[in-house]
């Protein structure tokens, strides 16, 4: 009895229910983390997800049933997600820094994160981080960025620190930010580096390279919880063993390759 009673409470701190809940779970359009592929949303950040899940059901005796909702604009996904009243969990490839822990919790990190700085295939290449190499390159162009993101903060360190009267425009996610730097050499801008990798992987014919000098690579990704959701301590219980497993192992393989999995898993 005992037990049980603990258990009720626990459940009722988190939001849901013992058994037979739904878990939100709001999702950034954003292949390969989380994407709808022949209806089903599927992606690397939904099976770390259906792990959690798995394990919630056999070891915490909790079974929920997953209601996905899919955003394409970052902005709003973050936005919802914080306010949510249905004790949502965020999927977004989303960066942990100061400033978001101020407004949001987040899970412990689930991926390292390397940030690109992307031009146009044909513009000519910093050699060094430098101001007089970086003004000669960028100086001329247009900066595309993902707004309310570290992609975002890091165009406009440039713009403080090297290139003050540096235009910015705005597009709803990665992909778009890497579509208008393929078509035009006066755009550069941020993406991390597997947004990157998969879209060089599926578009072979556009033409984009990494400024190497210029590439950022401490970040961390963590699932976003709004501030007291109560998810947090069982997520990060459930993820101290299973970063430990080959199923972990075996995920950021299936979506990221062998190289970058070893590169991008987190100890």
């Amino acid at each position: 009895m005992r037990k049980f009673a603990i258990l009720l409470i626990l459940s009722s701190y988190l939001g849901f229910s013992q058994s037979g809940d739904t878990l939100y779970i709001n999702y950034f359009d954003n292949a390969p983390f989380a994407s709808v592929d022949s209806g089903k949303t599927k992606g690397l950040e939904v099976d770390i997800m259906n792990e959690y899940l798995l394990w919630l059901k056999t070891t915490k005796k909790i079974t929920l049933t997953p209601k996905y909702v899919g955003f394409k604009d970052f902005e709003k996904f973050y936005t919802l997600t914080k306010t949510g009243n249905k004790n949502p969990i965020g999927l977004g490839s989303v960066a942990i820094n100061p400033e978001r822990l101020k407004e949001v919790d987040f899970t412990s990190a689930y991926l390292k994160n390397i940030v690109n700085c992307v031009t146009n295939g044909n513009a000519p290449e910093i050699k060094t981080k430098t101001p007089n190499e970086i003004t000669k390159t960028l100086g001329v162009m247009t900066a595309i960025t993902v707004s309310n993101t570290t992609l975002s903060k890091y165009v406009n360190d440039l713009k403080k620190t090297y290139l003050p009267e540096l235009k910015i425009t705005y597009q709803p996610n990665g992909k778009r930010v890497l579509d208008e730097i393929a078509r035009n050499v006066l755009y550069f801008g941020y993406v991390d580096e597997i947004t990157f990798w998969y879209y060089v992987k599926n578009n072979p014919n556009k033409f984009v390279k990494v400024q190497k000098p210029l590439v950022q690579s401490k970040e961390e990704f963590g699932f976003v919880l709004p501030k007291n959701g109560g998810q947090k301590t069982l997520f990060n219980e459930f993820f101290l063993g299973f970063k430990k497993t080959n199923n972990y192992k075996f995920i950021l393989e299936k979506h990221l390759g062998t190289y970058m999995a070893k590169t991008l898993a987190v100890n």
